[in-house]
């Protein structure tokens, strides 16, 4: 009977110990909760005291909540609001459940404003096509999960000048020391599916920089500060000194996801929104339905086409924005040649050229 009311005794103890732990995590729970309330509650009553005597303006499935000020607001809306529907498609619908919340001010003014902290402010100067951009750039992608966020580097937003983004990536894919993306600009789709970070993951060092030069490069114009101090300074400098296997063993050493990859993120964007065209209206959708997915299988889904046809648009469109030759009208040589032959005629006449 002792030895078991001995043995009972920290089993008791115990017991009691959990109900403890188990009223306290309920009470930390409760506290949350409060709090959570609470800050619903100023919110709301932040974003009330925000848009009183504000104007409400709607076009689509846009909805901006501003004060009145000379701004354009309606005619930037009109312009914007097809190029957010382009890009989102069905799931732009679900915008207006989120209005977003502008205060125009007077840029050259000192007075002093009521501080809010929902909204954005900008300078009532604007112009229309400024105007726009704001709009454009302040949109929330609907849905937009952190895996695809993690690979795009950015946020996917409408964008008025895509051509833009394609003459970057042109020339990133011209200019770029890489022989994986030399590769991709000559047609090897799946060195462009490994610069694009959309195949395989494994041994992306070997892939994207292959040549012991790209590899002492990217060491010496991006991680100097990272390697040069410490317990890595001895191999930063035999990697200096054109060792290849110390370079190699220092990007190895990288945390993992912090290799930089040969493409700037602009690439892979452009290729979200060759994906987002060429998959019709719920093409968005069907990109953010499935988060766990690899990315791979998410753009083909959205675009409706196996990855390396998608891939291989993208390429296509890429080397469509090379720019164009100058091409000078053909009365252009006779031209120079008489502005040649005029003043090689005043230099003759000069009184520096007599004998």
């Amino acid at each position: 009977m002792i030895a078991a009311s001995l043995l009972a005794s920290p089993l008791r103890g115990q017991d009691s110990l959990m109900v403890r732990r188990r009223k306290q995590a309920d009470s930390l729970l409760g506290s949350w909760r409060e709090a959570q309330k609470l800050a619903d509650v100023a919110d709301s009553l932040e974003q009330v005291r925000a848009t009183v005597g504000a104007d409400t303006i709607a076009v689509g499935g846009l909805r901006i909540v501003v004060n009145p000020s000379p701004l354009p607001w309606r005619q930037a809306a009109e312009l914007a609001w097809p190029v957010i529907d382009s890009l989102y498609g069905s799931v732009a619908a679900d915008l207006p459940q989120h209005p977003y919340i502008f205060r125009a001010v007077d840029p050259d003014s000192n007075v002093r404003r009521t501080v809010l902290h929902v909204g954005v402010e900008v300078p009532w100067d604007l112009d229309v096509r400024a105007t726009t951009t704001l709009l454009l750039t302040t949109v929330t992608p609907p849905s937009f999960d952190p895996t695809l966020a993690d690979w795009l580097a950015a946020a996917l937003r409408p964008t008025l000048r895509p051509q833009d983004e394609r003459a970057v990536v042109f020339v990133q894919l011209v200019t770029v020391p890489s022989e994986a993306v030399r590769g991709c600009f000559l047609g090897d789709i799946a060195r462009c599916e490994d610069v694009l970070q959309i195949g395989d993951t494994t041994g992306l060092l070997g892939r994207w920089y292959a040549t012991p030069g790209e590899r002492e490069a990217l060491i010496t114009q991006a991680f100097t500060d990272y390697f040069a101090r410490g317990a890595t300074a001895p191999s930063m400098q035999r990697c200096r000194q054109h060792h290849d296997d110390a370079c190699t063993a220092l990007l190895q050493s990288l945390p993992p996801g912090t290799l930089p990859p040969p493409l700037g993120g602009s690439a892979r964007i452009l290729l979200v929104r060759e994906a987002l065209s060429a998959g019709g209206r719920d093409a968005y959708r069907r990109l953010v339905a499935r988060p766990s997915a690899p990315i791979s299988e998410r753009l083909a889904s959205a675009a409706g086409m196996d990855i390396d046809s998608l891939v291989g648009r993208w390429r296509n469109d890429v080397l469509a924005a090379r720019p164009k030759p100058l091409t000078l009208p053909w009365w252009a040589s006779f031209v120079a040649i008489g502005w040649t032959a005029f003043f090689g005629l005043c230099a003759l006449r000069s009184s520096r050229w007599r004998l």
